[in-house]
């Protein structure tokens, strides 16, 4: 993975985990309607994992190797544990997931490509 492609690879996971947390709200919107403040005050479980996924956006526009991991396993983990309990989704709601993993995944390749790349000196220029 080159630069450039990594730039990018952390681009789109930022994409996707605004994607994500605006699916989030909009399934906690239909679900709860105008008392969706409320149901949130009510989980603060729910409140705090919003900030978690806001501040692992912030991260990863900064290209931080943490933060790329953080949202991998922030998706991965409650996806894994809903199958183990033999709650399977949706073949619509699977594929979506699907969709994320690839690009949360793709941005962790990318942060580490990114900074193996920076340390190592590829992305000088000829002339410096």
């Amino acid at each position: 993975m080159n630069l450039q492609k990594a730039e990018q690879a952390i681009i789109n996971g930022v994409y996707a985990a605004v994607a994500w947390l605006i699916l989030d709200f909009g399934l906690l919107f239909q679900q709860h309607g105008e008392a969706m403040l409320s149901a949130i005050a009510d989980r603060p479980d729910m409140a705090a994992g919003a900030i978690i996924v806001v501040v692992c956006i912030a991260g990863l526009v900064k290209k931080s190797r943490l933060a790329a991991v953080v949202l991998f396993m922030l998706f991965v983990l409650p996806l894994i544990l809903r199958l183990v309990q033999g709650r399977f989704p949706s073949a619509m709601f699977l594929i979506f997931s699907l969709i994320l993993l690839y690009f949360f995944l793709a941005a962790v390749l990318g942060t580490f490509s990114y900074h193996s790349l920076k340390a190592s000196g590829l992305n000088k220029n000829p002339g410096e």
